[in-house]
């Protein structure tokens, strides 16, 4: 037993950490949620997958996060992500639209619309579906059409031939049921496209780093194929994204297409929990036994300063400058920048992000850390 974090045969449970929904200016706490929230994750063994299911009072928080006029996503022109992850994902979607020529795009969860802006851009008509006022306000922005409630079998007037989404299918408390309205919302030969992210580097290493409450659901391709698989779909493809640890997937409603499943990979999951005990209880050495340390990547960070009780006593850094000075909820100190990095040899680093870990360690080096100051989870577990 641990005071912060506890691991048992069911789950790994970490009793508060940070709800990231929102970056702001400052500390003070909006009225309406909370700024910590207990996350509880165990695994699906049936579809090879991570799962955190919040408790009917947790799902309401998020639930009400998801409905205000707040960034909760990455794409629009204030992230810093536009030309980055952003520019990744809608070369995939215009790329699937223009091989499969749809009359008319449905983009679930479309947040700002940034992504139905750059189809409209290149020709092709895209319906963006989300139920917050971040989304209606983004859409008399620019103009685009919305459906501004939650996806929902029956939603779409009649089945279509396209539906995509990015950053959705992880976020879906039920994403079985959810894929198979998808399928039953489009017509034979109807193409699913989205992009979610690769948690298969994390789940293999037992790392916690994607923890979030927002982020229901840790995936592999193996799990990808076996819940799409179930909801009825054929000609699954499952790719590497070109920008960060992301799977693009593509898959079509093909009546009576053979959907065997011989060709998908073992089962990766198994084991997690015990994994996920040893990543923790390492970084809690680093933790206990390193002076001036500092954290890299915050979002990723977070996790496993919230294991150890840590709730603003780190410096947390990141690369994308549009961040710094912000205020991530329930964290008590800024998001600082590369430039802000200790000119003195002795600070440490623990950096989040196993994705960007190379180029994070040569910005550090750059700027005078030690090489053997800088780690990762893997780091610490070796």
């Amino acid at each position: 037993m641990h005071p912060h974090w506890t691991v048992t045969s069911d789950c790994v449970e970490i009793a508060r950490m940070p709800f990231y929904w929102r970056l702001s200016g400052s500390t003070e706490a909006s009225p309406k949620i909370d700024q910590t929230l207990p996350i509880r994750v165990s695994i699906d063994h049936e579809f090879d997958y991570l799962r955190y299911q919040p408790t009917r009072l947790e799902w309401d928080t998020i639930n009400r996060a998801y409905r205000m006029n707040e960034n909760i996503g990455f794409l629009n022109p204030e992230s810093g992500q536009m030309d980055t992850y952003g520019s990744s994902v809608n070369r995939f979607f215009l790329g699937e639209v223009e091989r499969f020529s749809p009359r008319t795009a449905y983009e679930i969860g479309c947040g700002a619309g940034f992504s139905i802006a750059y189809l409209k851009a290149n020709g092709f008509r895209a319906v963006g579906i989300d139920p917050s006022e971040y989304s209606r306000k983004w859409s008399q922005k620019l103009g685009f059409e919305l459906i501004n409630e939650y996806f929902g079998q029956g939603l779409i007037d009649s089945p279509t031939e396209f539906i995509y989404c990015n950053d959705v299918f992880e976020h879906i408390p039920d994403v079985v049921g959810f894929s198979e309205q998808v399928f039953a919302s489009l017509c034979d030969g109807g193409v699913f496209c989205f992009s979610t992210t690769n948690s298969t580097q994390s789940i293999e290493l037992g790392d916690i780093s994607q923890f979030e409450h927002q982020h229901v659901n840790m995936f592999t391709s193996r799990s990808i194929h076996l819940i799409l698989l179930h909801a009825g779909f054929s000609e699954i493809e499952v790719r590497g994204g070109s920008y960060g640890n992301t799977f693009h997937v593509t898959a079509r409603k093909l009546a009576g297409r053979n959907r065997g499943v011989a060709a998908i990979e073992p089962p990766i999951c198994d084991g997690y929990l015990d994994r996920a005990a040893r990543a923790i209880s390492a970084f809690q050495t680093w933790y206990d036994g390193t002076e001036n340390k500092n954290c890299y990547v915050p979002l990723r960070s977070l996790p496993y300063l919230a294991a150890a009780g840590d709730f603003g006593r780190t410096p947390i850094f990141d690369t994308n400058t549009s961040w710094t000075g912000k205020f991530i909820d329930g964290y008590q100190l800024p998001i600082l920048s590369l430039d802000a990095v200790p000119k003195d040899h002795g600070a440490s680093f623990f950096v989040g992000s196993m994705t960007f870990f190379d180029e994070i360690r040569t910005s550090l080096i750059e700027r005078g850390v030690d090489v053997g100051n800088i780690v990762s989870i893997r780091d610490l577990l070796n």
